[in-house]
C-alpha cells in the first residue's frame, strides 16, 4: 500500500510543483519594424493595433520627444491620415 501511495505521490508531484511555479509577467510587445511594414499605404482610421504595443502617430507638424523607446512603434502619416512610413523608437 505504501509503495502505491508513494508511486502516487511522484506522478502527482510535478503538476503540483509547476502549477506553484513562477511564471513571468507578460512584457510589452516590442516593435517589429518588418512585422510593421505592411501598415505603410493604408489609413491610420483602418488600423488596429494591439492594445499593449505602445505606439504614437506623427502628423505632419507634430513635435515629438526625443526619448528613445525601442518597443515603441513610430506611425507617420500624412494630412490625410495615409501611413507613409514607420519606425521603432
Amino acid at each position: 500500500m505504501s509503495r502505491r501511495l508513494s508511486s502516487l505521490g511522484l506522478l502527482v508531484l510535478p503538476t503540483m510543483l509547476a502549477a506553484c511555479a513562477a511564471t513571468a509577467p507578460a512584457g510589452p510587445q516590442r516593435c517589429d519594424p518588418v512585422a510593421h511594414q505592411a501598415l505603410v499605404g493604408r489609413n491610420i482610421g483602418a488600423v488596429t493595433l494591439p492594445a499593449e504595443l505602445r505606439q504614437r502617430i506623427i502628423s505632419p507638424g507634430d513635435l515629438v520627444t526625443g526619448d528613445p523607446d525601442p518597443a515603441r512603434l513610430n506611425i507617420f502619416v500624412d494630412p490625410k491620415g495615409w501611413i507613409a512610413r514607420i519606425s521603432c523608437g
